[in-house]
C-alpha cells in the first residue's frame, strides 16, 4: 500500500527529490549553460569563457581587445524550431475493437482537437516544449483539469499546460521507455503569485513565505525581491496500482441468448460475484493504475487527492538523451554549435584587431614638395579637404619633383577570414544545416526542387521530430484514458475537424452505442434508416460514449494543414493541364484545396444539388408537358376515327350504289326486249342530258343487239351488258 500519511508523504517526496536532483546534476548544470549561450548577445558576452573575456576586456591589466558576439547559433535552433511550428502537430484516434466505430474515433479525435485549440495548444504548450527540447534537451507539457471557466457549473474539462522552464521538473529516473511513459512519479516546482495563492488557500497564509520542503536553493537561484511576490509550491504526483479482479461474466441478451462480457469485481454487485464463483466463471486478478496528487508548500501539504490520469500528466519532449556510466546527459542543438560558435567569434574579432591595429593609408612624399604645406599634408588623412597642393619644381635648382604618393590601404589578415569561414562551414557540419537548406540562392528553378531542397535538413535532425510524436502519442494516450471520467454524465461538447470547422456533439456515458444519432423531441427515424441518414435529419446530433470500446492513438506531425492544400492544389492543377477532359470530376476538389476567396462558394455551387425550386418548375413542366403530349394523342385519335368513319362511308355509298345497279340491270334482264327499248332509250337520253346533249340523236341499234344481250344474260344470272355510253361515243 502506498504511504498516505502527510508525514510518509513529504519524506517520500524528499527521499525522490533527492535522487532525481543527485542523478540529473550534471545535466542541469550544462543545460543552464547551453540556455545562456544560445541567448548570447554583444551585452551579456555569454558566448565567450569567462577566464578568455576577462582577459581580452582587461580586467587583469592591458589594453582591451575586441570581443565580438556574432549569434550564427540561433540561426540554427530557430530553423529546427520553426520547421516544427510550420508543421501541424495532431493526435489522431483510431478504433481497435470492442465496439468501438471509426465514426466514434472522428468524434473523440475532434474533442482532442478541440481541447488544444482552446487551450492554444499549438502557439504555448508544444512550441515552449520544443524549445526546450532543441535548446536544453528537453520540454515538458502539463496536462491538468479543471472547471471550466465562465460557466455556473460542475463540468470540467482538460487543459494542456506549458512549462516554461524545463529545470523545473523533477521525475522518476528509474523509467525505461523513450517517452517516458512508465514513470512512476514526478515533480514540478511552481511559482504562484502571492496574491493568487492567498485566495486560492486562505488557510494557509501562514505558509506562503515557507520554501518547500526546506529545498528552495536546489531549484535554482532566486530574486530576493521577486520572493516577496511569488510563492514557491511543489506539485507531485506519483502512479499507484489498485488491485481487482476481472470475471467473465455471464450477460443475457434480448434475444434470449447469453454472452460473456469481462467485468471488474469492484463494479460488480456482491450477488453477481457469488452467483460468478457458484457457476465457476473464469477470473484473473488484475490492476488499474491510478495517479494521485499532492500540493505541497513549505512543510505541509495543503491539497491532495486522486486524479482522473493513468500516466503522469506530465509529458516530455526528449531531445538527445543518454545515460553514461549511471550518469544522465541531455542536449539538444546548441552543444554541438558551442564550439565552432566560439571559433567563429575569436576570429571575427582577431580579424576586426589586426586591421584596428594598422594605420590608415600613409603618403609617400618629397619633403621638398610639401615644404611650406606640411600643415594641410598633416592633416590629409583626418580631413575632407578639396586639394592638397605640392611644389613640382625645386626651388634652388629648378629640377623637377616628383608628385606625393598614396600607399596601399591596410588588409586583415586572410588568415583570419579563412577561420571564419571555417567555423561557418563546421557549425553546418555539425548540425546538418548547410546554406542550400537554410535557404541560400542555389541552382535549382523550380518550386518543388526548392521545396525539397530546403528539407534535407530534415534528415539530420529528424530525431527531433520523432520524439515530438512520440510525446504527441503519449498526450493523446492520456486524455482518451481520462475523458470517460471527467465526461462522466451527459453533456454536449464541441469537436473541431482538421480543417477548423466546428462540430457540436454529445458525450453520453449511458448510451448503448459507441456512437449513435440523438434526434429532437417527438422526431422518429424512418424505419430501417442507417446513422448518416439518421444525422441528415433536421436537428439531428450525434452522441458517443467513450466508455464503449477501445482506441489506439497515433501521432501526426506531417506539414500542416493549408501546407497540404497547396500540395493538392498543385497536384490537381498539374492533373487538369495533362488530362482536361476530366476537368467536370476534379474541378470541385480543385477549389476544395483553394485558398483564395469564394473558392468554398464555388464548391458549394459545383458540388451542391438542384435547386428545390428549380426542381419544382422542371416538375410542372413535365406535367404540363405529358398532359399535352396525352391531349394531342387524343386529338389524333380522333381524327384518325373520324377519317376512318368517312372510309367507311364512302366505302358504303359505293357498296349501295353497286348494289342499285346490279339490282336495275338484273330488272333489266328479266324483262322482254321489245318492251326493254324504251327504258334504254329513256335511260340513254337522262345520260346525254346530264352531259348537256340532251338533243343528240340516239343511237340505233339492230334487235340482233338486243336478242344477243338477252342470251347473254340468262333470267336469274348476272347481266354483262355493253355501256351503251361507250358504244355512243365510238360509233
Amino acid at each position: 500500500m502506498p504511504n498516505t500519511e502527510p508525514d510518509d508523504v513529504l519524506r517520500e517526496v524528499q527521499e525522490r527529490f533527492t535522487s532525481a536532483k543527485d542523478f540529473e546534476a550534471d545535466w542541469r548544470q550544462k543545460a543552464l549553460e547551453d540556455l545562456k549561450f544560445f541567448h548570447a548577445d554583444a551585452y551579456n558576452h555569454a558566448q565567450w569563457d569567462d577566464a578568455v573575456y576577462q582577459l581580452r576586456n582587461g580586467t587583469w591589466g592591458g589594453s582591451p581587445r575586441p570581443c565580438l558576439t556574432i549569434n550564427k547559433t540561433a540561426q540554427h535552433v530557430f530553423h529546427v524550431e520553426n520547421d516544427a511550428r510550420q508543421r501541424q502537430m495532431g493526435i489522431k484516434v483510431n478504433a481497435t475493437g470492442f465496439g468501438a466505430t471509426e465514426k466514434a474515433a472522428d468524434v473523440i479525435e475532434g474533442i482532442i482537437r478541440h481541447i488544444e485549440y482552446q487551450c492554444n495548444a499549438q502557439q504555448n504548450a508544444y512550441s515552449c516544449a520544443i524549445q526546450g527540447q532543441v535548446r536544453q534537451g528537453i520540454g515538458w507539457v502539463h496536462i491538468i483539469t479543471d472547471y471550466v471557466k465562465g460557466q455556473d457549473s460542475f463540468d470540467q474539462d482538460f487543459f494542456i499546460k506549458s512549462v516554461p522552464d524545463p529545470r523545473s521538473v523533477y521525475s522518476d529516473p528509474n523509467t525505461q521507455e523513450p517517452d517516458h511513459s512508465d514513470m512512476q512519479w514526478a515533480m514540478i516546482a511552481d511559482e504562484m503569485p502571492r496574491d493568487e495563492f492567498l485566495r486560492l488557500y486562505p488557510d494557509h497564509a501562514d505558509m506562503a513565505d515557507a520554501a518547500p520542503l526546506s529545498i528552495a536553493d536546489e531549484t535554482g537561484p532566486r530574486d530576493l525581491d521577486a520572493d516577496k511576490d511569488t510563492v514557491r509550491v511543489f506539485r507531485y504526483y506519483r502512479r499507484n496500482e489498485e488491485k481487482d479482479t476481472l470475471w467473465a461474466c455471464p450477460m443475457p441478451q434480448a434475444d434470449g441468448s447469453v454472452s460473456i462480457q469481462p467485468m471488474r469485481q469492484s463494479q460488480m454487485a456482491k450477488e453477481m460475484v457469488e452467483m460468478c464463483r457458484e457457476m465457476g466463471s473464469q477470473s484473473r486478478p488484475i490492476t488499474r493504475p491510478h495517479v494521485e496528487f499532492f500540493l505541497i508548500v513549505g512543510d505541509q501539504i495543503i491539497s491532495s487527492g486522486p486524479t482522473v490520469f493513468r500516466h503522469i500528466p506530465l509529458v516530455p519532449f526528449v531531445g538527445i538523451e543518454s545515460v553514461v556510466d549511471g550518469e544522465l546527459d541531455r542536449c539538444g542543438l546548441v552543444r554541438a554549435l558551442i564550439d565552432p560558435q566560439r571559433m567563429f567569434n575569436y576570429s571575427a574579432s582577431a580579424f576586426v584587431e589586426s586591421v584596428a591595429v594598422q594605420t590608415k593609408s600613409p603618403w609617400l612624399v618629397d619633403e621638398r614638395s610639401i615644404e611650406g604645406y606640411e600643415n594641410q599634408w598633416a592633416a590629409a588623412n583626418v580631413s575632407n579637404q578639396a586639394y592638397l597642393p605640392y611644389r613640382s619644381i625645386d626651388p634652388d635648382d629648378s629640377s623637377p619633383l616628383q608628385a606625393p604618393q598614396r600607399l596601399d590601404p591596410p588588409t586583415g589578415s586572410t588568415g583570419h577570414l579563412q577561420a571564419m569561414q571555417n567555423a561557418d562551414l563546421q557549425m553546418q557540419m555539425v548540425t546538418g544545416q548547410y546554406q542550400a537548406e537554410m535557404g541560400a540562392p542555389g541552382n535549382e528553378r523550380s518550386g518543388r526542387a526548392i521545396n525539397e531542397r530546403q528539407r534535407q535538413s530534415d534528415t539530420a535532425n529528424y530525431h527531433y521530430t520523432d520524439n515530438q510524436g512520440m510525446a504527441l502519442r503519449l498526450i493523446g494516450k492520456i486524455l482518451i484514458d481520462a475523458i470517460p471520467f471527467v465526461y462522466d454524465t451527459a453533456r454536449a461538447v464541441q469537436a473541431m475537424g482538421e480543417d477548423g470547422t466546428q462540430t457540436s456533439a454529445i458525450v453520453d456515458p449511458n448510451a448503448r452505442a459507441a456512437v449513435q444519432a440523438v434526434l429532437p423531441p417527438g422526431t422518429s427515424a424512418p424505419q430501417g434508416a442507417n446513422l448518416d441518414q439518421q444525422l441528415a435529419m433536421q436537428g439531428a446530433i450525434l452522441a458517443v460514449n467513450p466508455t464503449i470500446g477501445r482506441y489506439d492513438v497515433e501521432a501526426d506531425v506531417g506539414p500542416a494543414y493549408a501546407t497540404r492544400r497547396q500540395e493538392a492544389w498543385d497536384a490537381l492543377s498539374q492533373i487538369l493541364s495533362a488530362a482536361p477532359q476530366i476537368a467536370p470530376k476534379v474541378l470541385p476538389f480543385l477549389f476544395k484545396a483553394s485558398d483564395f476567396p469564394l473558392a468554398d462558394q464555388i464548391y458549394d455551387a459545383l458540388t451542391a444539388g438542384p435547386d428545390p425550386a428549380m426542381q419544382q418548375l422542371q416538375a410542372q413542366n413535365q406535367q404540363l408537358t405529358k398532359k399535352l403530349q396525352d391531349r394531342q394523342q387524343d386529338y389524333a385519335l380522333r381524327a384518325s376515327k373520324q377519317q376512318h368513319d368517312q372510309v367507311i362511308d364512302l366505302m358504303d355509298q359505293e357498296v349501295d350504289r353497286n348494289k342499285a345497279e346490279t339490282d336495275r340491270m338484273a330488272a333489266i334482264g328479266s324483262i322482254d326486249p321489245a318492251t326493254l327499248r324504251p327504258v334504254l332509250e329513256n335511260l340513254v337520253r337522262q345520260i346525254l342530258t346530264e352531259q348537256g346533249t340532251p338533243n343528240a340523236p340516239i343511237p340505233q341499234g339492230p334487235p340482233a343487239e338486243l336478242d344477243r344481250i338477252q342470251s347473254d344474260n340468262p333470267p336469274g344470272g348476272e347481266i354483262h351488258a355493253p355501256n351503251p355510253v361507250v358504244g355512243a361515243v365510238e360509233e
